[in-house]
């Protein structure tokens, strides 16, 4: 949706025309001017004075949207919403503005479905009057910050922080909390002829090497498509008081937007404890634009299936339903195609462990666990805590044939031990049960067939 805005710009320091009235920015406007100027040029290493923080007030070509604005102008229930779409109030859990950006003097506002879909499909104008910020004083900046922030700006991930730069050892300048400058000074007198200025930035809780790492959780999950990964980087940068630079992405992108409302049905069949009725899919090479390429379809045999969702959970990089169907089975997320709630609902038994079910179908291979005993070479304990987790229990390791090996027990669903100890053949010996280690006898003679052959 598109909004036209009257182009704004800082306000010279003159007075105005005679009969026009002198534009005013209340504390709130003025907060919201400094909260963005602390997030977009403050930082730990470099907190500003006031006087550089109206520095670059005066700079500014015009106030960003922040989500206070878009708050006043798409409030709960406004009359602009029912002009816009009748029937439809942006309720708590109804359409959103979950985003906003400016172009070509225009405010352009995203309004999505909690299931992520997009409300309108074709540009939409409103008319809307814009009232130029005048920048504040700097004795209104001074009061404004040495009051704090009163209401909702100050809220997680930031909190603002007072400091100054002062003296250390050996010449250096070190940057320490404001109130322990204030604390040094033995009189009242002292204190009104400090000149150490105050310096603000905005703090995170967590720290630059923690959301490096959340932003590459989101560019490295496969089952986003590009437009869903530049809309959480998106949204993970506003959390931040410096936006982090981060490549287009690290991993090949295969998902489909439509999960989202997927996912969303299934929460919702998960809560409720109600069947479904949904389109598994698998890959199948088809012919397009001159080339074999995999493409997913639903899948020829049991393509379709009535489910009870136990859960939904994450396991070796992939996001996965638990269902009842017959037995236990594992569904990759990324290959259900269609979700319907039936009107039938389920129970879970009391003794059902999510947690251990997990532990026990490693590879998320479903089955009834059997006590399994391998030996491994001792180098492959890390892919073994991979892939099991905790379940595991050791022997002492021991030497045999000039290697270091290490006997493990226990108890899984023996479809993953399978093709766990055909990946990792070279280091692993299935030594019980005896009808596993003929499998992985059989697959092994099977493969070194092939490969003569």
């Amino acid at each position: 949706m598109s909004q036209p805005k009257t182009a704004s710009s800082p306000v010279p320091k003159k007075a105005p025309p005679p009969g026009e009235r002198k534009s005013y920015s209340n504390s709130y406007r003025s907060l919201e001017a400094i909260w963005h100027v602390l997030r977009r040029f403050a930082s730990k290493s470099h907190p500003l004075t006031v006087r550089e923080i109206r520095d670059h007030l005066l700079d500014m070509a015009g106030p960003t949207p922040s989500a206070a604005t878009l708050d006043r102008i798409f409030p709960q229930e406004h009359p602009l919403m029912n002009a816009l779409f009748p029937g439809v109030t942006a309720e708590a859990d109804g359409p959103a503005a979950v985003g906003a950006y400016f172009s070509s003097d225009a405010l352009h506002v995203v309004l999505e479905t909690l299931e992520g879909a997009v409300l309108a499909d074709q540009d939409l104008a409103v008319e809307a009057e814009v009232h130029p910020f005048r920048v504040p004083s700097y004795s209104t900046i001074d009061k404004l910050l040495a009051n704090g922030i009163p209401f909702d700006l100050e809220t997680f991930p930031f909190r603002l922080r007072c400091v100054a730069r002062v003296p250390g050892k050996r010449g250096r300048t070190v940057t320490v909390p404001y109130k322990d400058v204030e604390a040094s000074f033995t009189s009242d007198e002292a204190a009104k002829n400090n000149n150490i200025p105050r310096r603000y930035y905005l703090a995170n809780v967590l720290t630059e090497a923690e959301w490096r790492m959340f932003s590459g959780l989101v560019l490295v999950y496969p089952f986003l498509s590009e437009r869903q990964t530049k809309k959480f980087l998106s949204a993970l940068n506003q959390l931040r008081p410096k936006p982090v630079y981060v490549p287009d992405r690290f991993a090949f992108k295969r998902g489909d937007p439509r999960q989202t409302a997927l996912i969303a049905k299934l929460d919702q069949a998960v809560m409720k404890k109600r069947k479904v009725r949904l389109e598994y899919g698998e890959y199948r090479l088809e012919m397009q634009e001159g080339a074999w390429k995999p493409v997913l379809r639903k899948r020829r045999r049991n393509g379709e299936l009535d489910v009870s969702p136990y859960a939904l959970m994450w396991s070796n990089g992939n996001y996965y339903l638990v269902v009842l169907h017959r037995g236990m089975m594992n569904l990759r997320v990324d290959r259900i195609l269609s979700v319907e709630l039936l009107d039938e609902s389920f129970t879970i038994p009391e003794d059902f462990d999510l947690i251990r079910y997990r532990n026990s179908s490693p590879i998320m291979y479903p089955g009834t666990p059997h006590y399994v005993r391998m030996r491994c070479r001792a180098a492959l304990l890390n892919t073994l805590l991979d892939f099991f987790g905790d379940l595991p229990s050791y022997s002492a390791p021991q030497t045999i044939d000039g290697g270091e090996f290490v006997d493990v027990s226990l108890s899984v669903a023996t479809a993953g031990v399978k093709l766990f100890a055909l990946q990792y053949a070279g280091s692993v010996e299935i030594l019980e049960p005896e009808s596993l280690r003929q499998e992985v006898i059989q697959a092994l003679e099977a493969a070194l067939t092939r490969y003569r052959g």
